[in-house]
């Protein structure tokens, strides 16, 4: 027992010679002041990077301080939160299918922003800004207005953007299946894409009504009497600018009414509004153009450069008659 106890004993090292002795104490010697060359090396690094990062703090600093002036910050709050709203109105498979559309969308952006459509799209942006001082224009104004070819290949480049819209509700439609394709249109506008029978547009109408059913050219007077809005020269007028009692006209309440539509009254104004008048005490209806031109032998040309906006009502207005009724 006294010989394994003593075994257990921890042995003690053995002294080292001075030459061992002193090898590790250059050894520790070199370690340490390679540590502090390092620390050393670091502390100049340092040093010389201190003005250089806070130049670098500095700048940034007034960079952001720029942009946040600017709105970069609030902009970019405001486009993530429409992103978010994005993310939760629409779906994955919502994304996938406008991923499979956007080489088509980005083809009609090109299409549309080719230089000849820009400036397509100036031009009628200018008429636009000059809506104001355009001048009414009345059926016959348009129907002239045909006779121009610009006007005419405008209208068939219309006509062909109206027939794709008209294509793409179908389609609409019948996917949602809210079209039983019994609709049949009772007027269809046609372009002559040729261009050979000198017409621009062509008219299909539905079948008329059997001639005892037709309502006549022009329909007669209401019988219910106008309500006077307006008093002028002590005569009262309706709110359609008209006379409510059509005997109180005189000629010079006819002069009257014509300086405020701009008409300086001739011999061949007086000659048309005389006829109008004439033909109301008769008929107890206002002429129309038509009867007009047919009662007085002027041209419907000649008519309009006389009362240049609606010829027929602004003659009805001077002779001191009812607007005519049913007639353009």
């Amino acid at each position: 027992m006294e010989t394994s106890v003593g075994a257990m004993k921890p042995q003690k090292p053995e002294p080292l010679e001075p030459q061992q002795l002193v090898a590790r104490l250059d050894l520790l010697s070199a370690q340490l002041a390679f540590l502090v060359e390092k620390q050393r090396k670091q502390d100049e690094m340092l040093s010389e990077l201190a003005p250089v990062l806070k130049q670098v703090m500095a700048t940034a600093t007034t960079r952001l301080d720029e942009l946040e002036k600017k709105g970069y910050f609030a902009f970019g709050k405001e486009a993530l939160g429409v992103a978010q709203r994005v993310v939760e109105a629409y779906s994955a498979e919502d994304v996938r299918l406008l991923g499979n559309a956007v080489v088509g969308i980005v083809d009609t952006l090109r299409a549309l922003t080719q230089p000849e459509v820009l400036e397509i799209a100036g031009q009628a942006s200018e008429v636009l800004m000059h809506a104001d001082t355009a001048e009414p224009v009345g059926i016959f104004g348009m129907v002239r207005a045909t006779r121009d070819d610009e006007v005419q290949r405008g209208m068939a480049v219309m006509l062909g953007l109206l027939k794709h819209v008209g294509r793409g509700a179908r389609a609409i439609s019948e996917r949602k299946g809210g079209s039983s394709g019994t609709a049949r249109p009772v007027l269809r506008l046609e372009a002559n894409a040729g261009g050979t029978s000198g017409r621009a547009l062509g008219i299909q109408r539905a079948p008329a009504a059997p001639a005892e059913r037709r309502a006549p050219a022009c329909a007669a007077a209401p019988s219910k009497p106008a309500v006077a809005t307006t008093v002028i020269d002590g005569v009262e007028f309706a709110a359609d600018g008209h006379m409510v009692d059509a005997t109180a006209w005189t000629r010079a309440l006819g002069e009257n009414i014509a300086r405020l539509h701009a008409v300086v009254l001739t011999e061949e104004h007086w000659k048309i509004v005389e006829f109008a008048r004439a033909e109301f005490l008769e008929t107890k209806a206002s002429p129309n153009i038509r009867r007009i031109t047919q009662g007085t032998g002027i041209t419907t040309k000649a008519l309009y450069t006389l009362f240049p906006r609606a010829p027929a009502r602004t003659v009805a207005k001077i002779a001191g008659t009812p607007k005519p009724v049913g007639c353009l």
